[in-house]
């Protein structure tokens, strides 16, 4: 993962929601600073958060070897033992 890049398109995401909540708190109607801003500026800063957490992830996942996931081939964690509770393995 090359975080430097990374961080420079996340500086930038994040220059770019900053702009656009003062501008949110600037055009509030006078007297109604709050009333006229806060939801405004907790979406912008939501979506900010949901997109930048998947960014990080993405660039996690193209940075990782190949043979890390495969949803072709059943892995380790797809194998499973018999259950300590003789109910769980009951069917209906």
């Amino acid at each position: 993962m090359d975080r430097d890049a990374l961080k420079r398109s996340l500086t930038n995401q994040f220059q770019q929601s900053l702009d656009k909540a003062l501008d949110a708190v600037d055009q509030a109607p006078e007297g109604r600073w709050i009333a006229g801003s806060e939801w405004q500026v907790r979406e912008i800063f939501q979506k900010l958060t949901g997109t930048c957490y998947q960014q990080m992830i993405q660039a996690k996942l193209d940075a990782a070897p190949q043979a890390a996931f495969s949803p072709s081939r059943p892995g380790p964690a797809q194998k499973q033992g018999k259950a300590s509770d003789p109910r769980a393995d009951r069917r209906w």
